[in-house]
């Protein structure tokens, strides 16, 4: 491998990109719901000849890293096949999306590897990063109807209307998620095309919680996401939270796919989160299922 090189990704690698991801969570967890359908659909948010990279051996690819977010921090991660491991694969990804990074004039990195992965754990400390945050999958199995939500008093919930609400409902989840964690804004148009322009896209599995004329919760949903239906948001505004409205959303979100016929639900969490985000979904039966560290890094001048 002394003579590989990253180079960029196109639409026909997909399927043994998907493979390396797949195979990956594999080795590490037993198990993998990842699919070609789920990286296309993340692909689709991206430039892939400016933010995706391949790595080959001969004819097989065995590496990929990726740039997500271009904000502040930048979020990348990389992957290696198992078959793969111990041949600097690993080193020439982390190298390149940092590199990547600093010349487009990033200051901070966040590289996220699997928590379970403790050779790219290592590789990342001995390139000056430090673990800075835990991420989890979480999910349940709906074996049965699950119980009806239960608003509180004054709420109501809505249909979402993308044509007439979409913009509110934008600055809803975006106020929602200021107070999280390194949050980074997204901007309308950047947010209508990740989720309103998906082909995933299904404003029947979103919910929208109205107090009066304003938005006061909300999710964001899709079916046949990474094995099931997927819960991509699920935002409380301050002034209605620690009335029990999380509960009801994450309630709502599984009578919603239960109705689908989607049996498996996951989503997201910060395991630090200060919104007790990771217990309510405990209490609700779900469990980790994967788990991501985040690792930090400051950049030098450009």
């Amino acid at each position: 491998m002394e003579r590989a090189a990253c180079t960029p990704a196109v639409a026909a690698d997909a399927p043994a990109v998907t493979e390396i991801v797949a195979a990956l969570e594999w080795a590490l967890y037993g198990e993998s719901t990842f699919s070609q359908a789920d990286l296309e659909g993340e692909w689709a948010q991206l430039d892939l000849g400016q933010d995706a990279r391949v790595v080959r051996d001969g004819e097989r690819i065995v590496g990929y890293g990726v740039v997500r977010e271009r904000g502040e921090p930048w979020q990348v991660e990389g992957y290696v096949h198992p078959d793969a491991l111990g041949r600097g694969i690993g080193m020439l990804l982390a190298t390149w999306l940092e590199e990547h990074a600093a010349d487009h004039g990033a200051r901070r990195i966040h590289n996220s590897v699997l928590e379970a992965d403790r050779a790219a754990r290592r590789l990342l400390e001995s390139l000056g990063y430090d673990a800075v945050r835990v991420f989890r999958e979480m999910r349940i199995e709906l074996d049965a109807p699950p119980p009806a939500p239960e608003w509180p008093d004054g709420l109501r919930v809505m249909a979402f209307d993308p044509e007439h609400a979409a913009r509110e409902f934008h600055a809803a989840h975006q106020e929602a998620f200021a107070d999280h964690w390194d949050h980074t804004p997204r901007a309308f148009g950047s947010w209508s095309k990740l989720h309103l322009g998906s082909e995933r896209f299904d404003p029947a599995l979103w919910c929208v919680v109205r107090a009066v004329d304003e938005i006061a919760a909300g999710t964001i949903c899709t079916a046949d996401t990474y094995g099931g239906g997927f819960v991509h948001a699920l935002f409380t505004r301050r002034p209605w939270r620690g009335q029990g409205v999380g509960a009801a959303l994450l309630a709502d979100a599984f009578g919603r796919f239960c109705k689908r016929g989607e049996r498996s639900v996951g989503l997201g969490v910060d395991a630090a989160s200060g919104t007790g985000a990771f217990r309510l979904y405990e209490r609700a039966g779900m469990a980790p299922a994967l788990g991501w560290v985040v690792f930090e890094k400051t950049l030098g001048d450009a």
